[in-house]
């Protein structure tokens, strides 16, 4: 049996379309308080029944209150900062490359991702044109002596980057050094970059250092990337 104790919703109309007929569903409405207050013969009175509207000076205050509200929204709008694009990948082993060829440093540990792929283990994908600040670093060792040069830059889409170089000497057995850089760049949305590195000396690897009792390992190369303009 239908509940005719409950308000009828908002769509229902009072009366019936195209008449001056009251609707069925506040008829049975009206009825029930009706009945529900003794049909006329309690005490009770309208004023009972009755929420009485504000009074003007309760009515000017409520609005004086709206009106400040809504101007300090039209004066101060919340801001939305969207998440910004980044990145955080590693290498865990060591790498090796044939001498006097460039090659891409891959990676095979993602720390995070917010937006920023990472296509055939090299190809940093960010997915979104803007100002990007990247920061790469490797850790170089020689596993002889001697004189052991290296290089390290960077890739758009294929074409080396220019100014991006870090150069060093690994100078003898064990020589291990850690090179690193930040830069900002304007990257496209379907741009990709890589991570190149090569060497004149067969001995010279990139070195992903084992844990030791009082530290844990460490990556061989690792690259961060945030957007700085969302």
């Amino acid at each position: 049996m239908a509940d005719i104790t409950s308000i009828p919703a908002a769509r229902v109309p009072v009366l019936e379309p195209g008449t001056a007929i009251m609707s069925r569903e506040w008829y049975r409405f009206l009825f029930n308080q009706f009945s529900q207050t003794g049909s006329g013969t309690t005490d009770i009175s309208i004023s009972d029944l009755a929420l009485a509207p504000f009074s003007g000076a309760e009515a000017e205050a409520m609005m004086d209150l709206l009106r400040a509200d809504v101007q300090g929204l039209l004066s101060a709008p919340p801001t939305y900062r969207p998440v910004p694009r980044r990145a955080a990948f590693a290498n865990s082993a060591n790498q090796t490359t044939t001498i006097n060829t460039a090659t891409a440093v891959t990676f095979n540990v993602t720390t995070f991702t917010n937006g920023v792929g990472l296509v055939s283990s090299s190809q940093v994908t960010p997915g979104q044109a803007g100002d990007y600040l990247v920061n790469y670093r490797v850790q170089l060792d020689k596993l002889s002596g001697g004189d052991g040069p290296a290089w390290v830059w960077l890739r758009k889409n294929g074409v080396d980057l220019a100014n991006t170089t870090l150069h060093w000497h690994v100078k003898g057995n064990d020589a291990e050094v850690a090179l690193s850089t930040s830069i900002l760049l304007q990257l496209g949305q379907t741009d990709y970059l890589q991570l190149m590195w090569a060497t004149s000396d067969a001995n010279v690897i990139l070195l992903a250092p084992p844990a030791t009792a009082y530290s844990p390992a460490g990556p061989s190369a690792l690259l961060n990337i945030i957007q700085v303009d969302p």
